[in-house]
């Protein structure tokens, strides 16, 4: 599969979501942001995204039930979950429910920039 070098972040954390767009734009991702499931659901049927990046702790739809809408809706999507809340059970709970990834909070940009970068060389 190939892979279009395009992000959706979703996190209701404009800060987080501003600062890694700009960080990933640098190395010429296309970027696109959403504060919540809801938003993100919305964007993924009018843009072609290669890569989601969401929270698992948002307002009006949890990363988790968003995961479980994508991977209904975009079989062979990848989702990479972040959260800072009870880091060892998300991550556990995270990759049981079906994602394909997860970063803790606080993170790196060049962390998350490393595991969107893997799903590139793998394809």
């Amino acid at each position: 599969m190939s892979l279009v070098r395009t992000v959706l972040i979703v996190d209701d954390s404009q800060d987080l979501t501003e600062v890694a767009a700009e960080f990933l734009r640098i190395f010429d991702y296309t970027v696109y942001t959403a504060s919540n499931g809801i938003e993100a659901l919305e964007r993924l049927k009018t843009s072609q995204v290669g890569i989601v990046v969401s929270d698992i702790h948002m307002p009006d739809m949890d990363g988790l039930t968003l995961m479980s809408e994508i991977k209904s809706r975009y079989p062979g999507l990848p989702v990479v979950l972040i959260t800072g809340f009870s880091v060892s059970e998300a991550r556990k709970i995270a990759l049981n429910k079906g994602a394909d990834a997860f970063v803790a909070k606080p993170f790196r940009m060049k962390e998350l920039k490393d595991v969107i970068e893997s799903f590139y060389s793998a394809s």
